[in-house]
């Protein structure tokens, strides 16, 4: 085999490769990619316990057994969105604190 050969076999090789590595990959939509503005949101980390996930774990059930799949920071905005102001909030941060330790001393 001359130097020539061996240089087209081999990229041959390499472009198979490479073929089958990006048709295993999924390319999402633009519509998919759609991502909000610095200014129209703000990242936050939260902890949340074990009673905390149970709820989120029910509010995704729910949604997806009526035909939608929604991720836990959906369900933590709809959570938060759907949320009556009320007395009712008094209560529950005060059982929040309880269990997080963290309130005001």
């Amino acid at each position: 085999m001359t130097k020539q050969n061996t240089l087209q076999a081999r990229l041959a090789r390499s472009l198979d490769q490479q073929n089958k590595n990006e048709s295993k990959t999924h390319k999402a939509t633009p519509a998919a990619l759609h991502q909000a503005s610095a200014q129209n949101c703000q990242r936050l980390s939260i902890s949340l316990f074990q009673t905390d996930m149970a709820k989120l774990d029910g509010i995704r059930a729910f949604i997806q057994s009526n035909g939608k799949r929604i991720s836990a920071s959906q369900a933590i905005k709809l959570a938060l969105r759907t949320a009556p102001i009320s007395t009712e909030l008094l209560t529950a941060m005060d059982e929040i604190t309880k269990e997080d330790g963290r309130g005001k001393r």
